[in-house]
């Protein structure tokens, strides 16, 4: 991802992610949790009033870019949230048995948690001033194509169009903005911004794609992703 620059400021393209930061150790906290590197605070708890659901916090990040090789420019700082009722539903009786360490090397949990539509929710918050929903937009287009095309070489890519129709050039997203995509169990990936819906694609291909890239191969970031798996095992512990 490439931000707007400052006029008279270069900038690469080279795009660095953030370390892991485990937010849900193995007992529930309540007040937020804050991203080091960013210093954005998420809420532990995640609640969705359309369907009366609450998600945990179990994985945060950041992403970052490479300005003229010199200074890294933090762009926006994230976190995954999943609804515990769900996982334990659909993974608890295949994974609570085993050891937290040996779940993020597991071959089968993530292609699992990817498969079986749980309920969850990447959160973005933008922590730099000059990131336009172009930008987004175009980022995730790219990674997504990429993605879908290597689950379904035969994809026609219509999810991805009615996905990126929902970035109107006019929205602004300040520093503090906050960017929900949320994958539903009945397949529906919902976008928001600052609480306000934006756009509903129903595609379980897209929904499995966009969160991929947090717990699948390649991930945004690999320690991010571990933490997720360490993190999740502790919820079906608790099933």
């Amino acid at each position: 991802m490439v931000g707007t620059s400052p006029a008279g400021q270069s900038y690469s393209e080279e795009i660095r992610p953030g370390c892991a930061c485990v937010a849900v150790p193995r007992v529930l906290l309540r007040e937020d949790v804050t991203e080091p590197k960013t210093g954005i605070k998420f809420p532990t708890l995640l609640k969705d009033n359309s369907n009366l659901t609450t998600e945990v916090l179990v994985g945060m990040g950041f992403r970052s870019m490479r300005i003229m090789r010199v200074k890294d420019l933090n762009l926006y700082a994230f976190g995954l949230y999943i609804q515990p009722d769900s996982v334990c539903k659909k993974l608890g009786p295949k994974y609570a048995c085993i050891p937290d360490a040996e779940l993020k090397d597991h071959p089968d949990f993530y292609e699992d948690l990817l498969r079986e539509n749980i309920d969850m929710t990447v959160r973005l918050v933008v922590s730099y001033n000059g990131l336009s929903i172009g930008t987004v937009r175009d980022a995730f287009e790219k990674s997504l194509a990429f993605r879908l095309k290597k689950m379904n070489p035969n994809t026609d890519y219509d999810c991805l169009k009615t996905f990126g129709s929902c970035f109107n050039e006019y929205i602004r997203i300040p520093a503090g903005t906050k960017i929900d995509f949320r994958q539903t169990s009945d397949g529906q990936l919902i976008t928001e911004i600052d609480g306000k819906q934006i756009g509903t694609v129903h595609s379980k291909y897209l929904c499995r794609t966009f969160f991929d890239m947090y717990i699948g191969d390649p991930p945004v970031s690999v320690e991010t992703k571990h933490g997720i798996a360490q993190n999740v095992a502790g919820l079906m512990r608790r099933c």
